[in-house]
């Protein structure tokens, strides 16, 4: 059943959850990304409200896919990344707390758009 809304997600057809872009592994990745994508896959399991979220490993492309997502986190160096909310740089961040710390902003934000919702339908 996941993998089936996964790929309804993907083709745009079905938002439930988060959607998570990332970027392939490469030398200017700043911290493992597929590792931590999967362990935030894991974590977000639970969310349900539709929102994005990008994982990018450097800053060459980080910024520009930043731009397009409701969270996101591009690698940078010396142990650190930037955070960007809703496409705009907010803090900085060492990658040894950024699952925690996405994880935190994922579900501050979904019960923000849940609140939204609520009082739009009221």
């Amino acid at each position: 059943m996941k993998v089936g809304f996964e790929i309804l997600k993907s083709l745009g057809l079905r938002h439930r959850g988060v959607t998570i872009i990332s970027c392939p592994s490469c030398a200017r990745q700043g911290f493992d990304v597929i590792k931590t994508v999967s362990a935030l896959e894991e974590r977000l399991a639970h969310v349900t409200t539709s929102m994005s979220l990008s994982i990018i490993g450097c800053v060459v492309n980080g910024p520009g896919e930043a731009l397009m997502t409701d969270i996101g986190f591009t690698g940078g160096g010396a142990g650190k990344g930037m955070v960007y909310l809703a496409g705009k740089q907010d803090h900085t961040l060492s990658n040894d707390r950024m699952v925690d710390h996405i994880v935190e902003l994922v579900e501050k934000k979904a019960a923000e758009i849940e609140a939204a919702e609520k009082l739009a339908a009221e």
